[in-house]
């Protein structure tokens, strides 16, 4: 029989229920020429019988039987049975979306990558939902060949997430530790740091069961392998060299991950648990918690600060410390049932008719109808002031926009592609026809992803306390946005900290100072042009430039910028003697009396390349916030970005030329960017919209 092109290995133990699902999410793949190894380890109800059934229908599927020697033995075994030139694992009571296989070889062999990376959705009875755990969206897209770039997929270790290369599998003869579960770690980093080239695909091909009683979900005694899977990881980066290089990465993933599985183990095993964690502590830990406190979740970094305290842990009293923090948690977890139980109590109390009869009778109190309810946490109010804007194109343009779609998607990832048709939909289909900037109240599952959602209900962010003089004086300033750095730090890791280390950025639009400061702040080897062509915002900017003690990195001018020099009359929105929220070629609908009214300015264009070159700036990052110009601003740059390669964060919500049109113009140039979108202020679903784009980094800045 000649060889297949991929292999599919399934290991297959207990799961009737959803085996046929599994298998049939692989047959019908539009890939036919696969192989599916199905490896069955002593399965004890009906798997052995389905599998039987299916072989008979279909030859591409082979079964190989052997006594229960649990995942890792499983996963060998369907290496050694591997004739295919791609192999990719599937988990029997996962699921494949349609056409995954398909373009998983379209990719690698596009690319050579030894092997790739995908994205996976997780799936209930009832619902599919993003996964939450990984922020895909923080990926860099380019090709990982360097062990700095791959520090972003470090942690993401399912081998149902790879699509790989035989011949590199065998080349270096990887194996599964026996014994162990949560295998695919340790399997993971060694894969990882021997391929040469892997490509990460940002699409969700993979679709991931939630079900009781998994061993992913059961916090049992399986758990306790992952202290020495730790060990195996630590010994594995020493031997390889590169222990420090993957020290901060790898701790915070090591230190966040064991606290929060022995806080949820099974009680009966969680002694043994603390046990693990103590006996794998060393200096390196605690100068992890010391050094990079930032990067634990609050509730994890004050166990391991009280840990490194106690007099216990410096006597290396292990077995009486783990006991003392199994009491401890005992009688937290009691105080944790006591309050459930009385909060439990209280609200089936004050849900009885005869309390809230009594309530209305003695307090007058008119109780909230759910529907009310409902609308306070599930609607939200819409302000935009470019309705009109987006109304008018979408009208003229609705014709050719599916084609506007299609080209603007083209090269995104799936997460992207979805925030593009929810932005879209907003001014599309939900608002309603207006004259002006009025508010809508709109359902909140139409503009928010999600996973946008699930950002929402997270703590706040916190704004550092040298900039809440900017949130003070003008409050319509987003806690959010300042939270990114306007973009900066949205961009992937290995780019943003590639700009950190040096290199000038240039602030179109800078308004008061407020972005051009946090830039500078956060670059502190930059040198920044900041651009603002108001003359009430600019006096401010260049007061705040004082006031921080800037001025010697901060060049400020009052210019606009436009795809030609030149003077033009400019809108500005608000008192003429304080600035509003910008100003701009365009009027933008607002209601003049309630923002003080539109006053008409004389402002200075100038082209980016210009500037570039009178000031003799090394652009290694643009930030473009003008009102509705940032198209032409771009037109004016077309020498920069070939030269220098800069990155890019670009608004294009203003208006809809820039949403939809920058993207591929900036395609057209073949200067290799990739894109991405993202929306920076969790709080206005049509405001703080930006294009980020990125080049390869080694070309990032002119190389």
């Amino acid at each position: 029989m000649a060889s297949p092109t991929v292999s599919v290995a399934l290991p297959v133990y207990n799961v009737a229920p959803y085996l046929r699902d599994c298998l049939d999410s692989i047959i019908e793949q539009d890939f036919q020429d696969l192989e599916i190894i199905c490896v069955n380890d002593g399965s004890t109800d009906e798997s052995p019988a389905i599998l039987e059934e299916y072989a008979r229908q279909d030859p591409r599927i082979r079964i190989v039987h052997q006594t229960n020697r649990g995942l890792a033995s499983t996963r060998n075994t369907a290496l050694g049975q591997v004739r295919g030139q791609y192999l990719m694992h599937v988990d029997s009571d996962d699921m494949l979306r349609p056409g995954a296989i398909r373009r998983l070889v379209e990719e690698i062999e596009r690319t050579g990558a030894d092997f790739i990376v995908f994205q996976h959705i997780m799936f209930d009875e009832t619902q599919e939902f993003d996964n939450w755990y990984y922020d895909f969206d923080s990926w860099n897209l380019e090709p990982k060949t360097t062990l700095e770039q791959k520090l972003d997929i470090l942690h993401y270790h399912y081998t149902w997430s790879k699509f790989f290369r035989v011949d590199f599998l065998n080349r270096y003869d990887f194996r599964f530790p026996d014994g162990l579960q949560f295998d695919d770690n340790v399997y993971h980093w060694k894969v990882l740091l021997a391929a040469n080239r892997v490509v990460v695909l940002p699409e969700k091909l993979y679709r991931y069961r939630m079900r009781p009683g998994s061993i992913m979900w059961h916090r049992g005694r399986h758990h306790l392998d992952i202290f020495r899977i730790f060990k195996e990881g630590i010994a594995h980066f020493r031997e390889q060299g590169v222990y420090e290089a993957v020290f901060r990465d790898f701790m915070q993933y090591k230190m966040g991950l064991q606290y929060f599985w022995t806080r949820d183990i099974e009680p009966r095993f969680r002694y043994l648990a603390y046990l693990g964690i103590l006996e794998g502590l060393s200096a390196d830990e605690e100068r992890f918690v010391r050094e990079y406190p930032e990067l634990l979740d609050p509730e994890a970094r004050r166990f391991y600060e009280r840990l490194f305290a106690s007099p216990l842990y410096r006597r290396g009293a292990h077995r009486l410390l783990a006991a003392q923090l199994t009491a401890r948690r005992y009688l937290s977890g009691g105080r944790a049932r006591l309050r459930q139980m009385l909060q439990t109590t209280r609200r089936r109390l004050t849900q009885h008719p005869r309390f809230q009869a009594l309530k209305r009778r003695f307090l007058g109190a008119q109780l909230m109808d759910p529907r009310c309810w409902d609308l306070l946490h599930n609607y939200q109010h819409v302000v935009t002031y470019w309705v009109q804007f987006w109304r008018a194109y979408l009208d003229a343009q609705r014709a050719q926009l599916p084609e506007r779609l299609a080209r603007l998607k083209q090269g995104l990832s799936e997460d992207d592609r979805a925030l593009v048709e929810t932005f879209v939909g907003i001014y599309l289909d939900h608002l309603p026809a207006c004259r002006d900037y009025s508010r809508f109240l709109l359902h909140k599952d139409l503009l928010w992803r999600p996973r946008e959602r699930f950002r929402q209900s997270q703590a706040r962010p916190l704004v550092a306390q040298r900039y809440q003089v900017f949130l003070e004086q003008y409050p319509w300033l987003s806690a959010d946005v300042f939270a990114t750095l306007y973009g900066l730090n949205a961009l992937p890791r290995d780019i943003r900290a590639r700009i950190q280390r040096g290199g000038d950025i240039i602030d179109g639009g800078a308004f008061i100072g407020d972005s051009a400061i946090q830039l500078a702040d956060a670059c502190p080897r930059a040198r920044v042009l900041a651009l603002e062509p108001d003359p009430t915002n600019f006096s401010r900017l260049q007061a705040n430039i004082e006031r921080f003690g800037l001025a010697d990195r901060i060049l400020a001018e009052d210019l606009g910028l436009h795809e030609q020099p030149g003077e033009f009359t400019l809108c500005h929105h608000g008192a003429a003697d304080f600035p509003d929220q910008g100003t701009s070629l365009l009027a933008d609908f607002r209601d003049t009396i309630a923002h003080g009214g539109e006053h008409r300015l004389r402002g200075r264009f100038e082209t980016l390349d210009a500037l570039v070159e009178r000031h003799g700036l090394h652009p290694i990052l643009i930030k473009l916030d003008i009102e509705g110009l940032e198209f032409e601003a771009l037109r004016g740059a077309v020498r920069t970005l070939r030269r220098y390669r800069p990155a890019l964060i670009v608004s294009v919500y203003h208006h809809p030329k820039d949403f939809f049109e920058i993207k591929p113009w900036i395609g057209s140039l073949d200067l290799g960017y990739y894109f991405a979108f993202r929306r920076l202020d969790l709080q206005s679903p049509v405001s703080d919209l930006v294009l980020l784009c990125y080049p390869r980094l080694a070309e990032l800045g002119g190389g």
